[in-house]
């Protein structure tokens, strides 16, 4: 578990974390803590702090996860062609 996060979101962050492999997961647990004390320490309101920091930590986190996630599982697409037309 991160250094630093709210206990309300720990069994969330837990979830999150089982699903990537031991070197992602010690990345994201320091970036977690990173991220959660920066943005604490500079919301200027004080009863924000806390909302923020879980806000701007946990967005991260889901998109780490969702990220590398799907890399860890082999989802990938070839680059497109230089030149080539791209059908969405």
């Amino acid at each position: 578990m991160p250094e630093s996060f709210s206990h309300t979101d720990g069994e969330w962050i837990q979830e999150q974390l089982l699903s990537l492999t031991p070197a992602a997961r010690q990345k994201a647990v320091a970036r977690y803590a990173a991220v959660y004390l920066e943005t604490f320490e500079s919301e200027p309101v004080s009863f924000r702090k806390e909302n923020r920091a879980r806000h701007e930590a946990n967005v991260r986190l889901r998109l780490f996860v969702r990220n590398h996630g799907r890399a860890l599982q082999g989802y990938t697409a070839e680059p497109p062609l230089a030149g080539a037309q791209q059908s969405y």
